[in-house]
């Protein structure tokens, strides 16, 4: 759980306490469900993650939105982006990935994984919004980087394993 301090008031500290992280991940299978999927997400309280590229572009779409974009690395589709209100939008399965190894106790120098993992360790509740669209993950496999699927079905595994309160919504 998050405690970050609001305002002061009177000598008295008041805190913002957020229970939940929300994590939303990978398109809708059939793309008539994208601001039904966005509007439950945004509807959510407590800290956002967004983990794919196609998955922000979406969330910024449908919600008019113009997003930061900052690439990190060309060969393996790595960016960082600033969406207003979301604590976290980065590439998806590598930084599923990644985040997966930081959770099971190895390191890493992958931004955007170490924070995923650390809003992951701050909450005990986390939802997972998932989205089923198939897609191409070849250059993916080359690299030993598992499909977005698998790594979320290995996270939400290993949340259940040490007692976290995990729910998952797949569309």
């Amino acid at each position: 759980m998050i405690i970050s301090k609001l305002k002061k008031k009177e000598n008295k500290i008041l805190y913002n306490f957020c229970i939940m992280l929300t994590i939303l991940t990978g398109l809708p299978k059939n793309n008539e469900k994208d601001s039904i999927v966005c509007r439950e997400f945004l509807e959510k309280k407590g800290r956002k993650a967004i983990c794919g590229s196609s998955t922000m572009k979406m969330y910024c779409r449908e919600l008019n939105i113009e997003p930061k974009i900052e690439i990190i690395n060309e060969g393996l589709p790595q960016a960082r982006y600033n969406i207003p209100n979301i604590d976290l939008a980065s590439e998806g399965a590598i930084t599923l990935n990644y985040c997966y190894k930081i959770l099971k106790g190895n390191q890493t120098d992958n931004f955007e994984a170490n924070i995923l993992a650390n809003l992951i360790k701050e909450h005990k509740d986390i939802h997972f919004i998932i989205g089923t669209a198939q897609t191409d993950t070849s250059l993916y496999k080359q690299n030993n980087i598992l499909p977005r699927i698998e790594i979320t079905k290995k996270i939400i595994d290993y949340l259940n394993d040490n007692n976290f309160n995990v729910s998952v919504k797949y569309f």
